[in-house]
């Protein structure tokens, strides 16, 4: 650049940029409009920005005006093109302009190797802009504005929103984003850009506009309680309410038409109704007319929101406990999914299906299935991470029942931590849950508390008694009966029969499991039967064995209660056969001693043969359980029996542990051996263990044998 600087100066002009390109070639530039080096090394003492801004000035200031004005008035725009920089600034020449200011060094970057598009340096930009906005401050919404309609025109969506609502156009911003929403779909969780443009326009603007309002509800179904979501589809059949005369013409503001017509909006607006009726509130019947006005109204190019319809149609049936139907529902929309080469949509419809399999007992199918999908959420970049809060708690959910508890206790925590993040308000009652389960596996009790606090917390925060009873009372109940707490066992049981029933029949059938084992804890039995038995029946009519394998172990249970062993190892038996081809083991673990007890007996009969192994498999992970126990510093100090020893028990239990057999008992207390070996199986089942050894183990860490007997 030929410019002459004194050694002293260039030591000075060197100490305070050191290195900064962007501040070197700003000095060159000044200097070579004639700045004096004494001008440039008093703007050296201050900060770097207000350097930058006297370096600006300086160059800014020398250009002549046409060059000025392009820098300007093209400083609002990211990057940079010919055509760009034409529409906002209404000339032909801007090609020129950009060639001549990037061999001038202008800070002007091409960004690709045709310099075709360009971009100024950050803070030149900066600087640019703010002289703009003070000295032309009622051009930059018209700039903002032919911006946006450049960014339209050339399908740049997005950035056309942006410089719309720069530009304050809220009418032209509102439609722009309406082109974008009517693209999404509930589920897709790509929703946070979406809500903060509509964030930006004035309330009155989207209130008064349907397909906004829907954007809103739909952006909220995974995030929200479902009453926020049903609040704004409320607003949104009220907009359309109110401009649905108007809504067929065609609106050719800008260019930009509705590319829907209005019955076809409210048809959207009723499939999403119809998911929340029946994802949230169990609802058949309400969902059910929801899908068929959503179907009367929707066109066929809205495949997105026909899906939809489909995922609903499968969450009635699920509500019913019919999980074939739902299936095939599922299956239906599959297809049109695959179809449209969706592959996100695809993935999350996949995971449903995982799920529903799982709830039908079919544990190998939903394992291979997801073993499929976790590969494809891990190699293919399209699929948001947020996705995985699912998968993991599906496949933490098989890896539980195969006893797998370390593998389940790892997934389990990253789904949480994806769904806590993502604020995925639905998911936190199934990652907790399971949690729960997770803790009471092991008897880690303190642990269990905390999880069931933050359970109740959710379930407040959701505001869905069907969801949190689908998914989380059983095991609710479990935890309060493992550590003894019967009145609020009961509590919850009179709060049940106060409130108005759930439509849901699988949700019913959960709260009647729950109050079995409350009955048997209450030492109730034949009520006990009394509840299962309808249930169990239309289980097996439906094949979902997964529900029906939890009802017959507790029915076994309560037939041992009532010393009716026969049929007690009769359907013991049955459990079995049952959970056998899908090897199920905390199925069977988790119901306790009784359990472990009668399969000693039957794994012992002669008959019993196909299965033996499996029994024995059975066996060892109750011998497992007992041996993997927290210490008693751990927990015995917070563990309390479920249901006391009688006095009579408390002789038999002294008896034990002197290692008296039960003749001899009988002969101590002149009973009959029947009578001592019915009361060594509730001693066994009380303490919740599988031999006498380990039932006076347990009696001592509880202080109820000294260390001597």
């Amino acid at each position: 650049m030929n410019l002459r600087l004194s050694e002293e100066s260039i030591q000075d002009v060197d100490s305070h940029i050191q290195g900064w390109w962007a501040g070197m070639q700003l000095t060159a530039l000044a200097l070579q409009e004639q700045a004096t080096p004494k001008d440039l090394l008093q703007a050296f003492q201050g900060s770097q920005p207000a350097l930058f801004k006297y370096l600006v000035q300086e160059v800014l200031n020398r250009q002549p005006q046409t060059v000025q004005t392009f820098l300007l008035r093209t400083s609002i725009l990211p990057q940079l093109c010919d055509s760009l920089c034409n529409a906002i600034l209404e000339q032909q020449e801007s090609q020129l302009l950009l060639e001549e200011l990037e061999r001038s060094n202008l800070l002007l970057n091409p960004l690709d190797k045709q310099h075709q598009w360009y971009a100024y340096h950050p803070l030149f930009a900066e600087v640019l802009r703010t002289q703009l906005e003070r000295n032309e401050p009622k051009e930059l919404p018209i700039l903002h504005m032919r911006a946006s309609q450049w960014y339209a025109a050339h399908g740049m969506h997005r950035k056309a929103i942006q410089q719309a609502l720069l530009a304050q156009e809220w009418s032209w911003a509102a439609q722009l984003v309406e082109q974008i929403s009517s693209q999404h779909i509930w589920g897709q969780l790509k929703d946070a850009l979406l809500l903060s443009w509509i964030e930006q326009l004035p309330r009155e603007v989207v209130h008064g506009r349907p397909r906004l309002c829907l954007a809103c509800a739909q952006s909220q179904f995974w995030i929200a309680p479902p009453g926020s979501t049903e609040s704004w589809l409320r607003t949104a059949r009220e907009a359309w309410k109110a401009t649905h005369q108007q809504a067929e013409k065609t609106n050719t503001t800008q260019g930009i038409h509705e590319p829907e017509a209005p019955l076809s909006l409210l048809g959207e607006i009723a499939a999403l109704q119809a998911t929340i009726a029946s994802f949230y509130y169990g609802d058949t019947g309400a969902s059910q007319a929801f899908c068929q006005e959503a179907l009367t109204h929707l066109q066929e190019q809205q495949w997105a929101a026909k899906i939809q319809v489909a995922f609903a149609q499968a969450q009635t049936n699920i509500a019913q406990g019919n999980f074939e139907r739902s299936m095939q529902h599922m299956q239906t929309g599959l297809s049109r999914i695959r179809a449209e080469g969706d592959h996100q949509f695809e993935m999350m419809y996949l995971w449903e299906i995982v799920w529903e399999k799982t709830l039908a007992g079919q544990l190998h199918e939903a394992w291979q299935l997801s073993q499929q999908l976790t590969d494809t959420l891990h190699n293919d970049e399209r699929h948001q991470s947020v996705h995985a809060c699912w998968p993991y708690i599906y496949q933490a959910n098989i890896f539980y029942e195969w006893n797998r508890l370390e593998e389940a206790q790892d997934l389990t925590e990253q789904a949480i931590q994806v769904g806590e993040q993502a604020e995925l308000v639905t998911f936190l009652p199934y990652g907790y849950t399971m949690l729960l389960k997770l803790a009471l596996s092991q008897e880690r009790w303190e642990e269990a508390s905390k999880i069931a606090q933050q359970m109740a917390y959710v379930g407040r925060m959701l505001s869905s008694p069907y969801h949190t009873t689908l998914w989380s009372c059983i095991d609710q109940m479990r935890f309060w009966l493992a550590r003894g707490d019967l009145p609020q066992a009961r509590r919850w049981m009179r709060d049940i029969q106060r409130e108005a029933p759930l439509v849901s029949s699988l949700a019913r059938e959960k709260q009647s499991i729950a109050l079995a084992r409350l009955l048997l804890a209450e030492s109730q039995p034949q009520y006990a039967l009394n509840v299962l038995s309808p249930l169990i029946e239309r289980a097996a009519a439906m094949q979902r064995w997964y529900s029906m394998l939890e009802m017959l172990l507790i029915q076994v249970q309560a037939f041992h209660m009532l010393q009716r062993q026969p049929e007690a190892l009769a359907l013991l038996t049955q459990a079995v056969y049952l959970g056998a081809p899908e090897g199920y083991i905390r199925r069977f673990v988790d119901e306790g001693s009784i359990i472990a007890e009668l399969l000693s007996q039957l794994s012992e009969q002669e008959s019993f043969e196909e299965e033996r192994s499996y029994v024995k498999t059975l066996l060892s992970a109750f011998n497992q359980r007992h041996e993997t126990q927290p210490s008693p510093q751990e927990s015995e100090s917070s563990l309390s029996l479920l249901d006391p020893l009688s006095a009579r028990e408390q002789e038999v239990l002294q008896l034990l542990a002197r290692g008296a057999s039960n003749q001899e008992i009988a002969e101590a207390l002149v009973v009959s051996p029947g009578t001592i070996k019915h009361h060594v199986s509730n001693i066994l089942s009380k303490l919740e263990v599988v031999n006498r050894t380990q039932a006076v183990a347990r009696a001592r860490k509880l202080g109820l044998l000294s260390a001597e007997e």
